[in-house]
Parts: structure tokens; sequence; C-alpha cells
């Protein structure tokens, strides 16, 4: 903007004032292009209609009353309002008109881009963004937009120049860099794709840059490094750049909607700091909208700013008292800090609200077994089956709340049945092999069956809590040097997972099996599997 307007300076001085004056005359007369219609504005806020129409019937007297700047400053605007608003192809006649008078602007044909790739027209999309480039080639978003819409219509290579053109004006570009390496994959150029979704990587740990550089490893035959990113699964058109053009246009809204919008994206793209300044303008926008203050202290939360996050799920309850995700937020951000009472007072809010809540029920039930009140859980793993049967983790811990009760019997024959229910998880196959190798209670045990579940688990994942069961099962049948075999390289791999607790308990047990000494306690009494937590 500076260095054009050094340039029209320039060209004044040497025309004269008299140049200046005729070509003043000329722009304010100049002609307008006609007014296009509105288009259907259902569904949008109230406010934000009348506001369109305001601006839509003042816009003949506006335009024709100025230069072409200004007349053209007031057909982009309408449009700029009516792309926030995603009334795409109605923005377009506006930002045409903008475009017509005011041709060296890179706004409108910029604009007109976003315009048709909304509208799912990368033909068209791609000419304005050709025009936006040529008009100011270091504006990185337009160059970003152009390789983008390069890709769709598959050309790669061309796509790839206007990335590199982008990098080398911004090299922190993280989506100048991922779509580089986009563009090198779909030519099968896999080292220098490898190397510029690494290099994105370095800038953003990105769950689309992971798998797309999964697919890159996997095509070149690497299939450790590839499995290691393709777990990471995402949205390859969520990594878009900074772009203050774009970024703009929620702000013409005065609604907090947008900012929502934007903010919800960035969570998915995991970028926080993006999330939470959006998100927070929403909630300054909607401060009664108590669903934006629970997503806002979300993303508070998974950026690490725990206090704010609390501030803003006590928030969200003021506003919405009648809502029960706020309490749950609540719960597991103080069962995350160990305070298990007032997560026990949140998840309780929260099944009170919607007795439905399946995720709030779980937790409910997990933490009063975390706390001791065993009995008082069973309730609620029932009531979360009752909402959905298929959920494995309320039926695990129903499981073992009826273990921590003593009521070994009936937790075989619970795990029996959710194995034979749901055989993918073998967390149910290999807690009913405890209890067979090592429950208390006689009538339970059965050494053979132990022995059998815990050799067909054995084949697929070779753990130490699994060697620690089959030494039980050997035990339990009298084959007590086997027991001391699968009991040391438990031992070994508890060692080597940092887990002193558990290999000290083991030890002991050791002992008991070289005096020839069967195990009696299929979990020891502090083994986390009786105290769930989520991660912190």
């Amino acid at each position: 903007m500076t260095r054009r307007f050094l340039m029209v300076c320039a060209v004044a001085v040497c025309l004269g004032e008299c140049s200046r004056t005729r070509e003043n005359a000329a722009d304010s007369t100049a002609a307008v292009p006609a007014l296009p219609p509105l288009g259907d504005l259902a569904g949008l806020d109230e406010s934000l209609q009348q506001r369109i129409r305001t601006e839509h019937a003042g816009l003949a007297g506006a335009a024709g009353s100025g230069s072409k700047e200004q007349a053209a400053d007031a057909y982009g605007r309408l449009g700029m309002l009516l792309l926030a608003s995603e009334r795409y192809a109605a923005s377009a006649p506006f930002f045409a008109a903008a475009r017509t008078l005011r041709p060296e602007d890179m706004r409108w044909p910029y604009y007109l881009g976003h315009v048709h790739t909304r509208l799912q027209e990368p033909d068209k999309a791609v000419t304005f963004f050709e025009e936006s480039s040529r008009i100011d080639p270091r504006y990185v978003p337009s160059l970003i937009w152009l390789g983008e819409t390069y890709l769709t219509l598959g050309r790669p290579a061309e796509a790839e120049r206007q990335f590199a053109a982008a990098i080398a004006i911004q090299p922190a570009s993280v989506a100048a860099w991922f779509k580089r390496g986009r563009a090198a994959l779909a030519v099968r150029d896999y080292s220098n794709a490898a190397a510029y979704l690494e290099r994105a990587l370095s800038l953003s740990d990105s769950d689309p840059i992971h798998y797309q550089l999964g697919l890159v490893y996997r095509a070149i035959g690497d299939r450790t490094r590839a499995e290691q990113h393709l777990k990471r699964t995402g949205d390859a058109a969520s990594v878009v750049p900074d772009d203050p053009l774009m970024d703009s246009l929620p702000g013409l809204l005065g609604t907090g909607a947008a900012y929502l919008t934007r903010g919800l994206e960035a969570v998915d793209r995991r970028d926080w700091p993006t999330a939470v300044l959006n998100l927070r303008k929403a909630s300054e926008l909607s401060p009664r909208d108590a669903a934006v203050h629970l997503n806002l202290g979300t993303a508070l939360f998974l950026s690490g700013d725990r206090a704010a996050a609390r501030t803003a799920f006590e928030t969200a309850i003021r506003v919405g008292p009648e809502l029960p995700k706020p309490h749950y937020t609540l719960g597991l951000l103080a069962e995350t800090e160990a305070r298990d009472q007032e997560a026990i007072d949140h998840f309780t809010s929260a099944v009170r609200l919607d007795p439905n809540y399946l995720e709030a029920q779980a937790s409910l039930a997990d933490a009063l077994r975390r706390s001791g009140k065993v009995q008082e859980s069973l309730a609620h793993y029932l009531k979360a089956l009752s909402v959905n049967p298929g959920a494995s983790q309320a039926r695990f811990g129903y499981a073992m709340a009826l273990v921590r009760l003593g009521r070994h019997r009936d937790a075989a024959a619970w795990l029996r049945e959710a194995s034979a229910m749901q055989p993918e998880q073998a967390g149910f196959a290999h807690a009913l092999a405890r209890l067979l190798a090592a429950a208390p209670e006689e009538s339970v045990r059965n050494g053979h069956e132990a022995a059998q579940i815990t050799d067909a688990l054995l084949r697929s994942n070779r753990s130490w809590t699994l060697f620690e069961t089959r030494a039980m099962a050997a035990a339990e049948l009298g084959q007590f040097e086997d027991a001391t075999q699968w009991q040391q390289q438990a031992i070994e791999g508890a060692t080597s997972a940092g887990q002193p607790a558990a290999a000290a308990h083991m030890q002991r047990v050791l002992d008991g099996y070289r005096r020839r000494q069967p195990c009696r306690t299929p979990w020891r009494p502090g083994d986390p599997i009786f105290f769930p937590r989520p991660a912190a």
C-alpha cells in the first residue's frame, strides 16, 4: 500500500496540479456498476440480516457520491460481510464490482478466489488467485491458496513453484511447507516430500502433518515410521496459512458465532493460541452463551492454562446452570489434579442434570471406586452400560469393583460374559485369566483354563503383566519351575518399565514360588487397575 501511494505521488508531481484535478474529476464521475441483489438471508441472525440490508440500501448513494476507490470499498465491504456470513454466491457480484472499479487492488480477486473455492469451482478460483498474486506477489496466502488450487486441479508441478515462492518470503510458514510436501507426494518425489513434511512438523506438531508424513513413509516402505505417524489422523484442509485478509472477516459480523467457528477449527488442528484468541473473543461478544465459555475452557485446558480453564468452565455453569457438560469438564479437571471429592461432586451434578450422560456416569463410577466407595460405584457402571452396552471401560470397571468387594466368583462370571461379547478387548480375557489362576476361592480357580487363555494372549502381546499372569497359572498347576521363570521375566519387564512397586511385589511372590507356594492375590492391593485416573 505504501509503495503504491509513493508511486501515485510521483506521477502526480510529474503531471502537475491541473492533471491531478482532471483525474479527480474523472474519478468522482466514474460509472458505478449496477447494484447486485442480496439473495436469500434466511438462517442468519435477525440483527445481522438487518445490518446487511441497511448497508445494501445505502450502497448506491454512498458508492455514487465518492471516488472509484470509495465505491470499490463500499462494494467490497458488503461482499466481505456476505462472505463472512457464508453467503458465497451472493458475495461474488459485489467483489466483482469492486474489482472492476479498482483492478489494482489485490483484495477483490483474492476474495473471489475464496468464493469460488467455497463454491467448489477451482477452475474459476485459480484465475482469481493468479490475478491477486500478480498484483501483489509478496502476499504469502495468495501464493499458498494458488498452489492449493493447482493441486486440486491436478497440476502439482505448478503448485510446488507457488509453495516454494511462499517459503522464500516466509520460511516459517507451516502451511507452505506442509502443502509443498503434499505436492511432492503427488508426483511421487518421496525424498523431498519427507523432507518438506518433516520441516513442517518441526514447526507444528499437527495431526494432519503426521498423517501425510505417514503416507510418505508407507510409500517408500518404511513401515515402522509409517505406523508411528499414521496413528495421528487429521484433515489436510485444516492446515491453513496465517491470513490477515480472511482472518479479518469474522470481526465484521459483530457476533461470537464466527469467532466460535474459527476457534473450533483451530482446536481441531491443535493450534491452541489461535483457538484461545478466537474463543476468548467469542466469549466477549456472546457472554451469555454457555457453550462458548465451555469451548474456551477446553482450549485453555489443552493449551496448559488450567487456572483460566477452570474460570471459563465455572462461567459456563453460571451462564447455563441447566447444562451438564460444564460440570463434567470441571470434574475431569478436578480428577486430573487428584481432587477426587470435587470430581465426584461435579460428576454427580452432571448425571443429575442428564441421567443418560454416558461419559459422566462412567467417570462418576470410576471416581467412586477410586475413592473407596466401591459399592456405590456399581449402580453408575450399570447405568452407563444401559445407555451404551458397548462401553467396554464401564464394563471392565464393574468387574474390578466386584473384585474390590471380594466377589471373585461374580467377577469371573462377568468377565467371561464380557470376553464373549467383546472378544477384541483383550483386557477382559486377561483379567479372567488372573482370577482363574489366583483367586482366593478354590471354586473359582482353574489353572488349565488360565494357562490356555494367557498363552493365547501371549501370541500377540509379550507384556510383563502377561508374564506375571502366566506365572500365576503355572504355580496353580504346581509347575513351580515354570512359574519362577515366567515371574523372573515379569520382574525384569516391570523394572525396565519403571514400575518398582510392582517389581517388589512380584519379588515377594517369586520367593513363594521357590517355596512351592502358589499366588492367591490376582492383583496387589495398590495395583493401578483398582484406582482408575485419567492422564494429567
